[in-house]
């Protein structure tokens, strides 16, 4: 099995269906931890009411198939893959999906990464990107999934 790591963000497309925000997002992760335990995929996701900031890790064919769910998934505008290639381990292995939101570390973090005003993805590598979202669900106290996937 070729393990990769896939790191995208995109802007929260809020005039998708009517839906609030809450809806949106429990909607989101209650799809994606199914989903993901089935699939052995691990993952965090960042979401700060502009933008979602993902990584998926797993099999290479299986993170494809789920990044092309996302891309047609509505709720989403702007994607931009960030990063994309193999990894020999997981960092996010410990979730089939974490999630963190707009906290004070989220701010804290914002500022490290040259951020002080408006957080944009954009401006951060996919390196930086990746440690961003691991900062986050590593110390958020509000972990969605704590399933441990295999560390294969």
């Amino acid at each position: 099995m070729q393990l990769c790591r896939l790191v995208y963000f995109s802007k929260y497309n809020i005039n998708t269906r009517g839906n609030d925000v809450t809806s949106d997002l429990k909607q989101i992760l209650a799809i994606s931890i199914r989903n993901n335990s089935d699939r052995g995929i691990t993952g965090g996701l960042v979401f700060n009411r502009k933008f979602f900031v993902q990584a998926l890790e797993g099999e290479h064919a299986v993170v494809t198939q789920t990044f092309a769910r996302i891309n047609s998934d509505p709720r989403h505008k702007d994607i931009v893959i960030a990063e994309m290639g193999s990894v020999s381990e997981r960092l996010f292995g410990a979730w089939a999906m974490g999630y963190a939101g707009k906290t004070a570390l989220f701010n804290k973090l914002c500022v490290e990464h040259g951020h002080a005003g408006e957080f944009d993805p954009k401006n951060m590598s996919g390196s930086d990107l990746t440690a961003f979202i691991l900062a986050l669900v590593t110390h958020e106290e509000r972990f969605v999934s704590s399933q441990k996937i295999s560390a294969a």
